[in-house]
């Protein structure tokens, strides 16, 4: 029986997918690249904010259509989406063929045994493929759900209490990542700085990382999802001093305006963002900061915006990710007044991504003439596509260089930088 999914959202999906890809194949089923080609198509949702929701509706409908065209067509769906609507979705669109949870394990065993009684059996343990990532990139995930309650988001309803895994389970995962190729393992959680708070012990998290490095082929560990209220200074040192760590601070910061903070629930204050910020850069002289921002929470003001765009000028963020607010009934900021009209939020979010673009043109503009590694995601006529180590996976810049080759995905070259754009730049390689 022949399979395809496709996964939607954050990156700590796609590890849910690839555990599911791995399970069926395991049972038998034959991947296959095209939605057309399958007699099961698997649909992991999003349902963290709105324009998510919708995504996945359509992605939902889009296959219900495949499925006039080919009646025998079987078509599941999960995630987020199915967590939060499950009965909903059961009873407004009944022609979906499954639904199940996170949690619910039932449905989903008796789906696979039943698909793999179809396919002929269960094949021997070994590695599974990776059919969602490159091999060489590999996404680890080391918790599962959230307890910080920020007031608009709905991922601790969605996805539960913050539960770190066993050590010794992530560090299984970890091998079989590497053992199919991963060169480099991004660590991440809805958490990802919490691992050890449950047991008040952050030594946990360096233990895990420590263990990870000593993998002697993955040559760049990335952390992802450090939520600033578990850095203290002394952690932040110790956990990117550790072999192979790159020094890219993945910290989402909301906002900066000390009132919006404390409404979103944040824990933090704009002195401790700026203090923590200038420790990166005088301690980490690599240091690439990666940060998200809200626009529109409810009740911000012009003023407040405005606090936005002179924090990134006079605090420069590498890497910028940017939202409009979206609202989320049941989560506390749902009730919050007065709501920002849609048509000014996307002009607030226009106005800071333009500002950032214009700092981050000059940034990249910087880069030119000066040589750093890279890694190697896409390699084919067009030419080579890779990252330096302040980007992630299909996330931040990429760097594009003539075609070689002898260079093949997972490759670490040397590159000179030729040219740049906001987000992009060009370079050559450097024997």
């Amino acid at each position: 029986m022949k399979f395809h999914l496709i996964s939607l959202g954050c990156p700590k999906n796609t590890v849910d997918s690839e555990d599911v890809v791995a399970t069926l194949t395991r049972q038998g089923l034959t991947w296959v690249g095209t939605p057309e080609q399958a007699d099961l198509v698997l649909l992991n949702t999003c349902g963290f904010i709105r324009d998510a929701k919708e995504e996945s509706l359509r992605h939902v409908f889009q296959l219900l259509e495949l499925k006039k065209a080919r009646p025998r067509l079987r078509v599941a769906v999960f995630g987020c989406l199915v967590q939060r609507y499950q009965e909903e979705l059961r009873r407004e669109i009944p022609e979906i063929d499954h639904l199940f949870t996170f949690f619910d394990k039932t449905s989903l065993s008796a789906l696979v045994k039943g698909l793999a009684r179809r396919a002929g059996g269960v094949r021997p343990e070994t590695p599974a493929r990776r059919f969602l990532t490159p091999n060489h990139v590999g996404f680890l995930k080391i918790a599962e759900g959230c307890s910080n309650r920020c007031s608009y988001c709905t991922i601790p309803d969605i996805r539960g209490p913050f539960r770190p895994r066993p050590l010794d389970e992530v560090l299984r995962d970890a091998e079989v990542l590497v053992r199919t190729g991963a060169r480099e393992l991004s660590i991440m959680a809805q958490d990802t700085a919490g691992y050890g708070v449950p047991t008040r012990n952050k030594e946990l998290l360096l233990e895990l990382v420590r263990k990870v490095g000593e993998f002697p082929t993955v040559h760049w560990i990335r952390l992802h999802y450090l939520h600033p209220r578990h850095l203290d200074f002394p952690f932040l040192d110790a956990l990117f001093s550790l072999p192979k760590v790159v020094p890219y601070f993945d910290i989402p910061f909301q906002h900066v305006s000390d009132r919006l903070l404390a409404l979103m629930n944040r824990a933090v204050t704009k002195r401790q963002i700026i203090d923590l910020l200038r420790h990166i850069r005088g301690t980490f002289k690599r240091s690439v900061v990666r940060t998200t921002f809200i626009v529109g929470f409810p009740g911000e003001s012009e003023e407040e915006f405005e606090e936005l765009i002179d924090f990134i000028e006079d605090h420069p963020i590498d890497r910028l990710g940017a939202f409009p607010y979206s609202h989320e009934e049941g989560t506390p900021a749902a009730r919050l007044r007065p709501r920002i009209r849609a048509a000014e939020k996307s002009r607030r979010l226009d106005q800071l991504m333009t500002a950032q673009q214009l700092l981050s043109f000059d940034r990249n503009n910087k880069k030119i003439g000066k040589i750093d590694e890279i890694l190697i995601d896409k390699a084919d006529a067009s030419g080579l596509v890779g990252r330096t180590y302040g980007d992630a996976f299909e996330v931040d810049n990429a760097v594009h260089v003539p075609y070689d080759a002898t260079v093949q995905p997972g490759d670490f070259i040397k590159v000179r930088f030729t040219g740049a754009d906001a987000y992009d730049l060009e370079a050559e390689r450097v024997l």
